[in-house]
């Protein structure tokens, strides 16, 4: 259940990235957005600072991190954190 959960939050939280992008891609191109719910809760420099943030904020784990660039980037591990 966990699992599917987490999915589910990193699904819509890209799709509500995407439709959304326009509005900060030119202000925090080449940051790390940290969402949860549908909501981006902050841009971080490093991919790094943006998991431990959710980490710190989110303990239940549903949260997910995006690269701010025009074309979309699998982060591995840190799209599905």
């Amino acid at each position: 259940m966990a699992t599917e959960a987490k999915e589910l939050e990193i699904d819509r939280n890209y799709d509500y990235f995407q439709n959304r992008f326009n509005d900060f891609a030119q202000s925090h191109a080449g940051e790390f957005a940290l969402l949860r719910s549908r909501e981006i809760i902050g841009f971080f420099p490093r991919v790094e600072d943006a998991a431990l943030a959710g980490e710190r904020q989110f303990p239940d784990g549903l949260f997910s991190v995006q690269l701010v660039e025009p074309d979309p980037v699998d982060l591995g591990f840190f799209s599905h954190v």
